[in-house]
């Protein structure tokens, strides 16, 4: 896995994923979840909370942006890391900064080996995964505020999402229409989206369970050959 780590004000830094633990008293009890990561310097572990502690909001400090677990060991929901770290014990020897050097150097390692791509393409239902399920949280609350369209492509920027705004660009026979989010007609934010392929496109639809069928008016989609995002921390 690997993440943008936000510090607050647009700051922020990425990091490769090492770990997941839920301490959460109920399954409303956010501040109490943490994702193991590397500091900002890249010399230590550190247990990251997924929220900022003074946060009265759902803004995520770590924003997934690959998902991948293929070398994680998942034993259960509340207690992950990947495979070569002690998952029963890693938090604590991370809080009292215990770990071996061994196993620090080893992380420190695979993350510069990491080549992050921060204007990924939508090419298969991973890409949709990374997207949708985590850093976009399915355009939840989202509203688009600014839409330019030029000859060969389509730009959409999206406000409003958890921790992060999103640009958009479509390309390749692009078709859409955005008039039912039209702010001073109808209420402009999404509640759920889906982006699925067919045909050769890519759709992005303002509904979590749309099909292509709902790529009509009356509803706001997105079709195209081509699209690829860029996240923007908040």
């Amino acid at each position: 896995m690997y993440a943008i780590v936000r510090e607050g004000n647009g700051q922020y830094y990425t990091s490769m994923v090492f770990g997941y633990y839920d301490m959460g008293s109920n399954s409303n009890d956010y501040k109490h979840i943490y994702w193991v990561v590397l500091n900002k310097e890249k010399t230590a572990l550190i247990n990251q909370t997924t929220l900022f502690p003074d946060s009265k909001t759902l803004s995520p400090v770590v924003l997934i942006v690959d998902s991948d677990e293929s070398n994680w060991r998942i034993d259960n929901d509340r207690m992950q890391s990947v495979e070569f770290l002690p998952t029963e014990t890693l938090f604590d020897l991370i809080e009292n900064n215990t770990i071996s050097e061994e196993l620090l150097q080893l992380c420190i390692s695979l993350d510069k080996e990491y080549v992050y791509n921060p204007y990924p393409e939508v090419l298969s239902e991973k890409d949709i995964k990374d997207l949708e399920e985590w850093v976009a949280g399915r355009f939840h609350d989202a509203h688009i505020s600014k839409i330019e369209e030029t000859e060969n492509e389509l730009y959409v920027y999206f406000e409003g999402m958890w921790g992060c705004d999103i640009e958009v660009w479509f390309s390749g026979e692009v078709s859409y229409d955005a008039s039912s989010r039209n702010p001073e007609e109808f209420d402009p934010y999404w509640g759920d989206s889906t982006v699925f392929f067919h045909d050769g496109f890519v759709y992005l639809i303002d509904d979590e369970y749309a099909t292509v069928e709902n790529a009509k008016d009356g509803w706001c989609w997105f079709k195209a050959r081509h699209m690829k995002y860029h996240v923007i921390p908040e």
